[in-house]
């Protein structure tokens, strides 16, 4: 399968309307809950609400359909595409780390708000944290159990690139190396730790 490819050879008319919807795209409406940051942010209802008026007034449109790569691996694929046949799109690989039903249609709920945000340019309020990393969850624990070498290692291979989000937990945390983190807390902890890589990977 050949690599795909992420924009048209021309773009002018494309930007010539994105710059003329955003400039009438409203900041999305925080009406979720953030619990792990205690925190609100918009979801995907809001930032395509906020949106999708001046983009159709332009003549733009978003989809988002998910296909598999040239490695088999599937990724949602966010195309901005222009009435003139001119298009932009992004790809992000799908890996949740849990594949039930419920947890899958939630996680892609998720990359579809942030790759919509990013390529359209609209706000959602997720970017500012400020005060959030103190707003982070102690975990604690009386057990003397902490993570395994093993989970050490995947917590070190995702973060590897990311130190401003290495920082992050371990001071919301409380802790001065992962080594330390109470092995019930693992879970709860990578997940969120993989989902704002995503979010920050996409942003690239």
């Amino acid at each position: 399968m050949e690599e795909m490819q992420y924009r048209s050879p021309e773009l002018n008319e494309l930007f010539s309307a994105l710059a003329k919807a955003q400039a009438d795209i409203k900041v999305a409406l925080k009406d979720s809950n953030n619990p792990f940051f205690k925190s609100r942010y918009a979801n995907l209802q809001a930032v395509i609400e906020c949106s999708r008026p001046a983009l159709c007034n332009n003549g733009l449109f978003v989809t988002q359909p998910i296909r598999p790569n040239s490695a088999g691996q599937d990724c949602l694929v966010t195309i901005l595409g222009h009435s003139s046949g001119q298009w932009i799109s992004s790809e992000m690989k799908i890996t949740p780390l849990k594949t039930d039903i419920q947890s899958l249609g939630s996680y892609i709920t998720y990359l579809r708000r942030y790759c919509y945000a990013s390529i359209v340019g609209v706000y959602d309020g997720t970017e500012d944290d400020d005060g959030n990393t103190d707003a982070l969850p102690i975990k604690t624990t009386t057990a003397p159990y902490k993570i395994s070498t093993e989970q050490l290692q995947m917590i070190e291979h995702e973060l590897a690139g990311f130190d401003t989000i290495k920082e992050t937990f371990l001071k919301g945390l409380r802790l001065s190396s992962f080594a330390d983190l109470p092995k019930e807390s693992f879970n709860y902890t990578y997940g969120q730790m993989k989902e704002l890589i995503a979010r920050a990977k996409n942003s690239r």
